[in-house]
This record gives C-alpha cells, structure tokens and sequence, in this order.
C-alpha cells in the first residue's frame, strides 16, 4: 500500500544496479533520459492530483472551493513524505470524515482526519507544528499533517497497516489491549481499503 510508480520504482532499480556494479556505467542514465523521467513524474503527479480533486469535490468540505487544490497539493506531498500512495490518505480522510472540515466524532475528534486535541498536540509538538488549541485541529493543513505523521508513527509501532490503521480508530492502547484478547479488529480498516480500492479502480 505504499506510494510507488513505474518512474520512481526504475529510479530505484538504476540506484541499486548501480550500487551493485559501481565501475559499470552501462546504468547511468542521460540528462535528456532523467529529464523525461521528471517531466513523466510531473504528468502523473498533476494527474494525481486532478483525481483527488475531483474526489473532494464530491464532498460537502465545508471549506472554499479553492481550497480543493491546496487540499490535493497537501494529501500528495504528505504521501509521498511518508512513502504512503496518496490515495491511500485520500481513503482514510474520506472514511473519518468524507472531507467535511467541521466534522467532529461523539468522542470528540476534529477535522478532515479526526483527531483528538490531547493526541493532536502531542503529535504537534513532535513536528515542530504551531499549536494554538483545538481550532488548530480545523486547519486543513494542520489536521492532514497530523493525521499523516500519526499513522505513519502507528505503522512503524505495528509494522503492519492493518494494525496501523486499527490503532488510529480505536487508539493504541486500546488496540493493544485487543490483541492481548486475541482480538484483532477488521471493521475500520476494512472500510479504508474499501474506499481505497475504489479511487484505485476510478479513472485517473
């Protein structure tokens, strides 16, 4: 479920192939080859982000229409920070809130990721984010970055997705507590991947 793409992938094998034969430069590539390798990148990224948009569009967001590109401009770059497909953020903000920027749960989390405000300032504090109370939670910005760095931190704890995603529903030690039962939740994760495998299959 991570980020890839066929230019970033052959970027990947020509790094290791490198590696591997260090005197070889039958690897190396041309300035006209990584010029078109970029050029590819920035088609499909803008491609990428056209799909996103349209997806938010589809939403009562609660916020500017211009904000639709930032918001698609914001799910990529804290994707590709993570090594997370995009699309993947875009499931999750779509199953905790279908992108409505006020929404809050009956256990009081905020915003496009639903965040509770005691985690959203602990994990504020770990990235360096401006902290101004819960309305902080209602920045689009804000909330994304959060939300990114916090399932990325859960699936380094968990080294697994569906256990990552699992926590950011029900809390860690919640989750924890789950599994020294035997019990292993499906129910959240399950409707992400869902909603991922949909905006895998829809047109680009």
């Amino acid at each position: 479920m991570r980020f890839s793409s066929f230019f970033t992938s052959l970027l990947a094998i020509v790094t290791v192939l490198s590696f591997e034969n260090p005197d070889n430069n039958n690897y190396s590539l041309s300035p006209l080859e990584i010029s078109k390798i970029n050029w590819e990148e920035q088609v499909f990224e803008r491609s990428l982000k056209n799909q996103i948009a349209r997806q938010i569009s589809l939403y009562k967001k609660g916020l500017g229409t211009n904000y639709i590109e930032r918001l698609s401009t914001l799910i990529i770059h804290e994707g590709k920070k993570y090594s997370y497909d995009p699309l993947l953020l875009t499931a999750v903000i779509i199953t905790e809130s279908s992108f409505n920027n006020r929404a809050r749960s009956n256990r009081g989390a905020l915003g496009l990721m639903q965040i509770i405000p005691a985690t959203g300032k602990e994990l504020a504090t770990e990235v360096s984010v401006q902290w101004q109370g819960t309305p902080s939670l209602y920045d689009p910005a804000i909330n994304i970055t959060l939300g990114a760095y916090y399932l990325n931190k859960l699936f380094l704890r968990f080294g697994d997705l569906g256990l990552a995603l699992e926590a950011y529903n029900h809390g860690p030690t919640r989750l924890k507590g789950y599994l020294k039962k035997g019990h292993r939740p499906k129910r959240y994760s399950q409707k992400v991947f869902k909603n991922y495998n949909r905006l895998l299959s829809s047109p680009i």
